[in-house]
């Protein structure tokens, strides 16, 4: 059950994570999100990673790793908020969010072990998060499907970034620690971005923009926890699970920002929590 109860965090605070860095990545742009967002996630970790300290011995390669996993979440953060400034949140998140099964895929392919039901459970639910952001409203003009399309690039980037984070982050969290892992994460955007818009005086800091951008940091930084903290116990499910932010994130965009879901959209949540319950079902938790 570790594995189902750290996703479902991860699910939830990396939903409003998106709802919120989509409105800022709009106001202040995806670069100055990025370094805001990184700030705001220091807030958080630093203190957590103040009282878990350095367990055990590290390897140059784990710090390599660690490096690597802080790198690579940047960038597809990076890819992500570019996404959100141009297109659908429900289109955007669904591209995404196949980052855990393509985590899943990698955790299977380096011996761990699923059933049947479990596996069944996997596609369902990826190809309900799919349908959730690829179907199109009758509203949706010839503009919004071209911003959606280029949108559609930057997210599937973002994807292809993210899977292998994930692997990576829940496979060195075991050995340093799930805080550290975020706070690789989160330092590496701050740096990567905060840094160099600093020096060339670009770094935005309008409101609320600014503000949304600082808690969904906070967001982020605590659904990353709850992702390490489920994958101590099972990566594939974890990363799945996790990856039901996109379901959250699109209802969250219907509600509050008014982006509408057609009859796909809503077979696809509906696919989305089937997979859900046979994954609950496989008793490989």
């Amino acid at each position: 059950m570790i594995a189902l109860a750290g996703g479902a965090v991860a699910a939830l605070m990396w939903g409003a994570s998106t709802i919120l860095a989509g409105r800022a990545s709009r106001q202040i742009g995806p670069s100055s999100t990025l370094a805001w967002v990184g700030a705001g996630g220091l807030v958080l970790i630093l203190p957590v990673v103040g009282w878990y300290g350095v367990r055990g011995t590290w390897t140059w390669v784990d710090v390599g790793l660690l490096v690597f996993a802080g790198l690579a979440s940047a960038i597809g953060l990076r890819f992500t908020y570019a996404a959100l400034a141009r297109g659908k949140v429900g289109l955007v998140v669904a591209i995404t969010s196949t980052e855990g099964a393509i985590a899943a895929v990698i955790a299977v392919l380096l011996g761990e072990t699923l059933g049947w039901l479990a596996a069944l459970g996997i596609v369902l639910a990826a190809g309900g998060v799919a349908a959730v952001g690829f179907g199109r409203h009758d509203d949706d003009t010839d503009a919004v499907v071209r911003d959606n399309r280029r949108a559609a690039l930057s997210a599937g980037a973002a994807a292809a970034v993210f899977g292998t984070a994930l692997y990576v982050s829940g496979d060195i969290a075991q050995k340093v620690g799930g805080p550290w892992v975020v706070l690789s994460a989160r330092l590496t955007g701050l740096i990567t971005m905060g840094v160099p818009l600093v020096l060339r005086r670009e770094l935005q800091w309008a409101r609320p923009g600014l503000w949304f951008a600082l808690v969904a940091g906070l967001c982020e930084s605590v659904g990353f926890l709850g992702f390490l903290w489920g994958a101590s116990d099972g990566i594939a499910v974890a990363a799945v699970m996790a990856t039901q932010y996109a379901t959250i994130a699109t209802l969250l965009s219907w509600i509050l920002l008014r982006e509408r879901l057609s009859r796909l959209q809503l077979a696809g949540i509906a696919v989305v929590i089937v997979g859900v319950v046979a994954i609950v079902a496989s008793g490989e938790l």
